[in-house]
């Protein structure tokens, strides 16, 4: 069921498109290493500027482009130490108080569905993000699979076209609105 998404019935502006054509980073292979986390951004997009630790607790790192500079949008990265050996990975694009997750390969494994926890947990609790956006290309193998894995995590479809989406092509979108106290204020910035 696809769901008109209507939080504030907000339409992206002229610079925010500009800003959204960028997606969420892409890599083919994450470091596995917390050593080895420097990640630059894809040269696709021309711009090698490395991630900085975030924030850091338990399993759970998040590195982002410097949070000090004020830019729109940021690249946040999310991984998820699984073993000594291996961690998950969710990459971002935090714009406007949305943030725009791709869904990896393997995203209902138990592995990545603890880290969209910790993801999600973090962004509740730290940011002033409004609504967590998930996406996957719509010719993925598993696509109904996720459809129905997301929605039973609260996310809802939201139909293509719909103003608050970026214009990114063959992507499905989803979304799971935060719900926020009136005074609520993150304890620390993004």
């Amino acid at each position: 069921m696809t769901v008109p998404w209507r939080p504030g019935k907000r339409r992206i502006t002229y610079k925010e498109e500009e800003d959204l054509t960028l997606q969420p980073r892409s890599c083919l292979q994450c470091s596995e290493s917390l050593v080895g986390l420097q990640v630059g951004k894809s040269t696709e997009q021309g711009n090698h500027e490395q991630l900085k630790e975030l924030y850091s607790a338990g399993n759970l790192t998040v590195l982002a482009t410097d949070p000090l500079l004020h830019q729109d949008p940021v690249h946040l990265d999310f991984h998820f130490r699984l073993t000594s050996q291996t961690s998950a990975h969710w990459h971002g694009l935090l714009c406007d108080r949305r943030l725009f997750l791709d869904i990896p390969y393997r995203a209902l494994d138990q592995g990545n569905r603890e880290s969209l926890t910790a993801t999600l947990e973090y962004v509740e609790e730290k940011t002033n993000v409004d609504s967590v956006f998930v996406n996957f290309q719509n010719d993925r193998n598993d696509r109904g699979a996720l459809l129905r894995a997301f929605s039973y995590m609260g996310f809802e479809v939201v139909r293509p076209g719909h103003p608050a989406l970026p214009p990114w092509d063959n992507v499905i979108f989803m979304v799971y609105p935060l719900e926020r106290d009136v005074g609520h204020l993150p304890s620390e910035p993004p």
